[in-house]
């Protein structure tokens, strides 16, 4: 076929209802439905969004979040980090002279600053903009008389910056979900407007959320925010309300400090997430945040926001995610459900009662993250999947106001260096039909801190219990396919292994087993965390036996 032949091919247009005929047909007597899945937000995604979805999409939805955008790009806000004064001054030039639009800058008390440096941070603080966090130490800002930006934990007003701070990420960092943070922003925007009046608010507000991995829920919450904000000045009678400014941060609820280089990607997913859905500072976490960073991987966050700027050209385009049937259904969900939580917390007049309910809301949501990781229904690469068994946290980890799903498993993985088990996986049958098994048994260990022998294929009884008692071994996983399961392992119970032993898989007869001295099981969707306790337990137990 030649170029213009090529050039002339047309395609049929499919049809969805083609589109649903293949798919029924590839599921092999699942539904249709089985596709569809259920978000921490309780939204059902479907496997294909079509121009349909778009009927019941407000016409006014795009428009908003557009409208609400100064300009199609974003100020890169990385932190400055340094341990005194000297130190933050020389990364605070550093960053501004290769890249970093904003100071962001928390306060320390540690940090003493001298009048020189002082009036150095000054004449900074006239040519950039700031998001200065006085939290530590609100007094700080007595040695300025006007700043041009944001100040999170001021006391007061302060000239020319922002100063009441709608914290979205606190309900993030305790667990919650987009409606809880989404809602939690409203209700504290609430307190500000009772106390300050609407006008005040839009002109002295600013807001600030947590991005984390889940890529088009994230994008989806930011743009829900502007339309949610429009809504909330026309509940107070202000018809065209100013929009605020939205600080977004990459998130640490998915960093783990195993494997730590694929932090990387969860920190580059969550900054695109930060740029397409409409956020006007960034900032990103190094890769390295939790076991220290070094002036490379502080380098590396700053320079994927640049990446982003000048290979991608989304600083062209204003809501560049703005018109996907997927994303704008997500958007109007957020909005619809978000509103309606804000005013069910609304019905209740104390400020407390209002805040224990997020918290509440915010710790179920954490626990079903927990239990999924656990489960593996979702994965943390590196974590609770393909993890590396030779991978040692070397320096301590960072403390954070973020509730991590890897922390768990990070805790096990130290415990179980600190008081190994000596695990032994014994295979039985023929190496192709066992083999699923055994990487699963071998991945499943390896993820709790781990890293088993393997016994030689087809021991018998006796050459078994010698091999366990030569090798040492605490703990051992039967793995064979289901014939060799069922008929192996009552034979292996009878003959009074010396150690706990455990199966591989599911099995009708596990009951029959256990009362034969079968110690337990591992098998797909099984707890990790659960499990691994156990089996800490059991490690414990036999170390204290050892030193008895």
């Amino acid at each position: 076929m030649t170029i213009n032949d090529m050039k002339q091919t047309k395609f049929n247009e499919a049809s969805f209802t083609e589109w649903e005929q293949a798919a029924v047909k590839s599921l092999k007597g699942k539904s249709l439905e089985s596709l569809e899945t259920k978000t921490l937000e309780e939204i059902m995604l479907k496997p294909l969004y079509t121009l349909a979805d778009l009927k019941n999409i407000p016409v006014e939805q795009t428009k908003t979040v557009r409208e609400s955008k100064e300009s199609a790009s974003w100020k890169v806000a990385q932190p400055s980090v340094g341990l005194s004064s000297e130190e933050i001054l020389s990364d605070l030039n550093e960053s501004l002279s290769k890249g970093n639009n904003v100071i962001n800058y928390k306060v320390e008390i540690d940090h003493k600053w001298n009048d020189s440096q002082l009036q150095e941070l000054k004449e900074l603080f006239q040519h950039y903009e700031v998001l200065l966090d006085v939290k530590n130490d609100p007094s700080f800002l007595k040695h300025f008389d006007h700043l041009n930006g944001s100040i999170i934990g001021a006391e007061e007003e302060f000239k020319g910056a922002r100063t009441l701070h709608l914290d979205g990420s606190k309900l993030h960092k305790a667990g919650g979900d987009a409606i809880s943070e989404l809602a939690s922003v409203l209700v504290q925007a609430d307190t500000f407007v009772h106390l300050h009046g609407i006008e005040k608010v839009e002109e002295n507000a600013f807001v600030q959320f947590s991005v984390d991995t889940n890529f088009f829920m994230e994008i989806a919450k930011l743009r829900a925010f502007r339309i949610l904000w429009k809504a909330f000045g026309e509940a107070f009678g202000k018809e065209n309300v100013k929009a605020i400014p939205v600080y977004a941060e990459t998130s640490l609820r998915s960093f783990s400090a195993l494997d730590e280089t694929v932090n990387l990607l969860r920190a580059g997913n969550s900054t695109l997430s930060c740029v397409l859905g409409g956020a006007d500072f960034v900032s990103a976490y190094p890769y390295n945040y939790l076991t220290g960073t070094t002036a490379t991987s502080n380098r590396i966050a700053r320079n994927m926001q640049l990446v982003l700027k000048e290979e991608t050209h989304i600083q062209r385009v204003i809501d560049a995610a703005g018109g996907s049937f997927y994303i704008e259904s997500l958007t109007k969900q957020l909005v619809e459900k978000a509103w309606a939580y804000f005013i069910e917390l609304m019905k209740d007049s104390s400020p407390e009662s209002r805040e224990s309910m997020l918290l509440q809301r915010a710790q179920e949501k954490w626990e079903l993250q927990l239990k999924a990781v656990s489960s593996r229904k979702k994965s943390l690469i590196g974590t609770n999947n393909y993890a590396n068994p030779v991978d040692v946290i070397e320096n301590p980890v960072k403390h954070t106001d973020y509730k991590r799903l890897a922390e768990p498993f990070e805790d096990l993985r130290k415990a179980f260096k600190q008081t190994p088990l000596k695990t032994a996986i014994l295979p039985y049958g023929v190496l192709k039909e066992y083999k699923p098994r055994l990487d699963y048994v071998n991945g499943f260990l390896n993820a709790i801190g781990i890293t088993p022998v393997l016994a030689e294929a087809n021991l018998k009884p006796f050459d078994l219990q010698q091999w366990i008692e030569n090798d040492n071994i605490q703990y051992a996983v039967f793995v064979g396919n289901d014939d060799q399961t069922a008929g192996l392992v009552p034979a292996l119970l009878n003959e009074k292994l010396s150690v706990p032993l455990d199966v591989a898989g599911k099995f009708e007869e596990y009951e029959d087993w256990l009362e034969a001295g079968l110690s337990g099981s591992i098998y797909a969707g099984q707890s990790l965390l659960i499990k691994g306790k156990e089996l800490l337990a059991l490690a414990q137990k036999e170390g204290s036996h050892d030193n008895a």
